[in-house]
């Protein structure tokens, strides 16, 4: 090993071996921190540090100048979270199992860099800002906080671009935690999204950039890390603490035809920043050129500090680079997307690349001589066969040693509540099962390029509005190839964005045609059926798919939701206890019979079944809500209380719960926190009329702003609140004007607000 950490009685001292030189011993207090900090879809090549003009990253570029740069650092795969997944865990693709976004979920059988650190009485913070590394796909194993927080409880509301969060709302969480627990070891990862599609970057980069907005996602995130540089340095921590950047995958910006990421395993793609910045001068400026990898990265890590990586850890330590002196040595680097497999059953692309060949297994082969041509324009495959057919045979080698008692994730872990409404939101994408395409010729995804473009287009410009051109460029593609299901499933995401169900429905069936075993297609066939008011359609349709032989224990769950959601509970119970019986770990199943339990009064069995979600799935949307209400009927008001206010740290937009937990500081006579609490759930839920009258009332019992609560008590009218709350309304509006003097008007709406009394 390069170096490793001597513990001795005074202190902790790190003692670096190299191979020319011998660093003295660097005395420090305590342990180190370390900072990780993963900038989502970053090519290395927009960096400064690594030749971009013009800078557009002080901040990135002045941690190379301090720190050990890798100019040839190779991602995995092209895919958010399969990449994190890498840089967490050490392993690889092949192994780990994660292939896709959305359709797997991390398994707990592997070790996380941050249990390590846990194990090793750090404490562990992550700050993510992708909805696609949200705690339920598993990346939280190991971290004390996990700041995630997608509010997927208004998914109809919203699209697919929104499911982020920008960088400086990121930065301010990691900046407050740092503040609260900065005096202890810790280890914290930073995850920023902005230069991930769409390209929206704020003012004043969007105008500075405003014909290259990648550029201008990348210049503001350096702008959001230099507040946490500047953070570092003032407060002393620089001194005590590891900071690694780097990125999951790079973005192709129309090169090799490809607009973004995730279909091709080109450089642009894969290329990505490696810095790390140490607490040592000697260290500053120091660089390697031969090719290492994101499974190097926890080892790498783990190395500095001390600690032993997990047995399973494929990376190497990259330690032994640190002096900068090092030739570059040989190493294989492994690269693939089964983005074009799972989602259009066209091939997946395998690559492997050493440091100066890269092998990219296809139907039609590619080999690049990467130092003469590092575009790859001129495939070589038949021109050194002597090159290709020795790196064929390593890369045979390389997967049958690399893959060697993989491990296979399940998707059936993700809760069913979750995976209809990423469904319905037209996040997850269909995906064809491997099994079907094995032993068949796959089209080769160079010749289908032209078809992905267009169809990521349409889905993402139909998702932020554009609903015309995006159902014409869907029906164009489909037009020239009747074949492809997810252009028929994009095409009946756009059109239920329109609230065009009938036309939905009709999509998503064909869809279905192509892909008969496709959970999402039938999931939102079903949506269609029950917002077209058919209920008894999307039930036949569903039991028919299952008659047929296609059970999903989420079936099950979708019908008992379409029918809970109506209130007809006799139907939909059945439903969920169905949906548990096949799936006994569904969450989702025991909190929605819960919910239907409290609606009548049946507490014994609602406390059972919230108990059983609890110990599942903690963090389930609603959960909290429903333990809330249960609590709030057993009359343990400050227990429903933390409750709700768990529900809304989760949730910030959850109206139910904010304006449940607005009523019980009414009842316990704390009236600035409900005061602060309506004012929320009127920003979550604007059309929802007891939220204004409640307001009013409390500037009414003030005494002040009593032209605003007029304002909001007929506001609440307005919205037409039903026969029981109705006259709080005109009452509302009789105490106001009878304060102001206007006894006329008091008198008419206390006369209105009495016939709707004897009207009930």
């Amino acid at each position: 090993m390069a170096g490793f950490l001597l513990v001795l009685a005074g202190g902790t001292y790190l003692l670096l071996s190299l191979k020319n030189s011998r660093l003295t011993p660097q005395p420090a207090s305590r342990k180190l921190n370390v900072v990780l900090i993963t900038v989502d879809t970053l090519r290395a090549d927009r960096l400064g540090c690594y030749g971009f003009n013009p800078d557009v990253t002080p901040t990135m570029d002045s941690w190379a100048a301090q720190g050990v740069r890798f100019e040839n650092c190779i991602s995995q795969t092209p895919l958010t979270l399969p990449s994190h997944t890498t840089i967490l865990t050490g392993t690889l693709p092949l192994f780990h199992g994660v292939r896709d976004n959305g359709g797997f979920v991390v398994s707990p059988q592997l070790e996380t860099i941050a249990e390590v650190f846990k194990s090793a009485g750090y404490t562990t913070a992550a700050f993510v800002s992708a909805y696609v590394l949200d705690s339920k796909w598993g990346l939280n194993q190991g971290f004390d906080y996990y700041f995630d927080r997608f509010d997927l409880g208004r998914f109809e509301k919203i699209s697919l671009g929104e499911v982020q969060r920008r960088a400086d709302e990121t930065i301010n969480e990691a900046l407050s935690w740092l503040n609260k627990n900065s005096d202890h070891p810790f280890f914290i990862w930073v995850h920023l999204y902005d230069p991930h599609t769409p390209y929206d970057p704020p003012e004043p980069y969007r105008s500075q950039f405003s014909d290259r907005p990648y550029l201008g996602e990348i210049a503001y995130t350096d702008s959001q890390l230099a507040r946490l540089k500047e953070y570092l340095e003032k407060t002393g921590l620089k001194e005590n603490t590891i900071l690694v950047l780097t990125s999951d995958h790079g973005e192709s910006l129309g090169e090799h035809k490809e607009s973004t990421h995730g279909f091709f395993v080109y450089q642009e793609a894969i290329h990505v920043p490696l810095i790390f910045v140490l607490p040592s001068e000697k260290f500053a400026g120091k660089t390697y050129s031969g090719v290492v990898t994101l499974t190097d990265v926890m080892p790498t890590i783990l190395d500095f500090i001390g600690l032993t990586p997990p047995a399973e850890v494929q990376g190497i330590s990259l330690m032994r680079y640190f002096s900068g002196k090092k030739k570059p040595e040989e190493r294989l680097a492994y690269s693939e997307t089964f983005y074009p497999r799972y989602h259009y059953g066209w091939s997946e692309l395998r690559s492997f690349q050493n440091n100066r060949y890269k092998l990219i297994i296809a139907p039609v082969p590619e080999l690049y001589d990467l130092q003469k041509d590092p575009d790859e324009q001129k495939n070589l495959v038949y021109l050194e066969k002597a090159a290709y057919q020795r790196l064929s045979q390593l890369a045979e080698d390389f997967e049958k040693k690399y893959g060697e008692k993989a491990l296979s994730p399940d998707f059936s872990t993700v809760d069913e509540e979750t995976r209809e409404k990423l469904a319905a939101l037209g996040y997850l994408g269909s995906f064809v099962d491997p099994a079907k395409l094995k032993g068949k010729k796959l089209a080769d995804p160079k010749e289908k390029i032209e078809i992905f473009n267009q169809i990521s287009k349409a889905r993402e410009i139909g998702l932020s509005g554009q609903l015309e051109e995006a159902v014409n460029i869907l029906n164009n593609i489909l037009k020239e190839d009747p074949t492809i299901s997810d252009g028929f499933f994009a095409l009946g995401n756009v059109y239920f964005k329109a609230r065009k169900f009938a036309e939905a429905l009709e999509a998503f069936k064909k869809s279905l045609d192509l892909k008969p075993d496709d959970s999402f297609a039938v999931i939102n066939v079903a949506n269609c059926y029950a917002a077209l008011n058919q209920l008894d359609q999307a039930e036949k349709f569903i039991l028919e798919q299952v008659n047929r032989g296609f059970e999903d224990p989420q079936f099950y769950h979708v019908l008992g939701s379409l029918y809970a959601l109506r209130r007809n509970y006799a139907k939909a119970l059945p439903y969920f206890e169905k949906c548990l019986a096949k799936n006994p770990r569904s969450a989702s199943a025991h909190n929605a019979i819960a919910a239907i339990c409290l609606n009548q009064d049946d507490l014994a069995c609602a406390e059972k079944h919230l108990s059983a979600a609890l110990a599942i799935n903690p963090t389930l949307l609603n959960l909290r809500y429903n333990l809330a209400q249960l609590r709030e009927k057993q009359n343990r008001l400050e227990e429903a209380i933390s409750l709700y206010q768990q529900e809304i740290a989760s949730s910030p937009n959850h109206f139910k719960a904010l304006f449940n937990l607005a009523r019980l500081y009414r009842l316990l006579g704390r009236e600035a926190e409900e005061l602060e609490t309506l004012k929320q759930a009127l920003q979550a839920e604007p059309e929802f009329p007891l939220t204004y009258f409640y307001l009013a009332r409390i500037y009414l019992k003030r005494g002040e702003n009593l032209e605003e609560a007029i304002r909001l008590a007929k506001k609440g009218l307005e919205l037409k609140p039903d026969k029981e709350n109705a006259p709080l309304g005109y009452f509302l509006l009789a105490d106001l004007y009878n304060r102001l003097g206007d006894y006329s008007r008091s008198d008419e709406y206390a006369r209105q607000g009495q016939q709707l009394l004897k009207s009930k």
